[in-house]
């Protein structure tokens, strides 16, 4: 069995959706009962099994209640596949007495898969087997303008991670982390645009997500990233000032010419669903974890 967090859409959804080829059985969650219903049926129509745990990954408590859950009545996980985030652009100007969006990107990219990471470790080390694989952010070693609450919240769990990693190891566990570029999903769209030029196509990005499960890789990311993580180690100031400059050209080529809702806006997007997405229900065959 595979745990897949932020199931519902964009990457998540193309990922399940290629393991369900494959036949594999999977736990799906994210916040939106109906979107999870509909893929799991999707899944099993695709070859697969698929149990629907709906989650809030900022409730720290609802976490808890998920990973009671899935050991409780699916066992220890094959895999642990962290797909979840929450996209947030603003300046410092438009970051001023906003703490609570640090808050709210932190819950989700950051202390809620750790939570849950942690409370799948323990028994995966203890039987000396399983995967984790976390997907973060090609921008998350590059500190840019704009996008420092975002970058932070990928970045703490980048490092996290890589702490763990070599400790996890000896206990037979492997974490690999894949850092995506932009890819066209709804989470870029607000920003980007719904179908920005030069994007990776969400099926694209699953594709890099899978390697990094089949194969004994820890760490998949575009060569530029690498390359712009050890020059932000060594010019720090003008690299971020680069960047800067560089995240603003890419948002312009990315939405030249299109249109429809949200292209080129500056704002927040989602985890596990359009900006402003919530849970409704809890949906033919799904559960919710958490309050009510």
């Amino acid at each position: 069995m595979i745990l897949v967090t932020g199931a519902s859409g964009g990457v998540g959804r193309e990922v399940c959706l290629a393991l369900a080829a494959r036949g594999e059985q999977l736990v799906l969650t994210a916040r939106d009962v109906a979107r999870l219903v509909a893929l799991a049926a999707e899944v099993r129509a695709a070859g697969g099994d698929a149990w629907v745990l709906s989650c809030d990954l900022r409730d720290q408590q609802a976490v808890a209640e998920l990973a009671e859950t899935v050991l409780a009545e699916h066992g220890i996980p094959e895999a642990v596949v962290l797909l979840a985030g929450h996209s947030l652009r603003r300046t410092l100007e438009e970051s001023f007495g906003r703490p609570h969006d640090l808050v709210r990107l932190t819950g989700t990219n950051l202390l809620g898969p750790a939570a849950l990471v942690l409370a799948m470790l323990e028994p995966m080390c203890a039987t000396g087997t399983g995967r984790v694989i976390a997907v973060t952010s090609a921008s998350a070693r590059i500190p840019t303008p704009g996008w420092a609450a975002y970058g932070a919240s990928k970045a703490a769990l980048d490092a996290w991670l890589r702490a763990l990693r070599p400790q996890a190891a000896r206990h037979g566990v492997r974490i690999a982390i894949v850092e995506l570029p932009l890819v066209a999903t709804a989470m870029a769209a607000p920003t980007y645009g719904s179908a920005p030029r030069g994007a990776l196509s969400p099926a694209d990005a699953a594709g890099r997500v899978l390697h990094a499960l089949d194969a004994p890789r820890t760490f998949i990311s575009p060569p530029w990233a690498r390359v712009g993580a050890v020059i932000a180690q060594a010019a720090p100031a003008l690299t971020a000032a680069a960047a800067g400059r560089a995240g603003d050209l890419v948002r312009r080529v990315a939405v030249h010419g299109r249109t429809g809702p949200g292209a080129g806006s500056i704002g927040r997007s989602r985890a596990g669903g359009p900006a402003g997405d919530e849970p409704t229900g809890r949906g033919a065959t799904g559960r919710r974890i958490g309050p009510r």
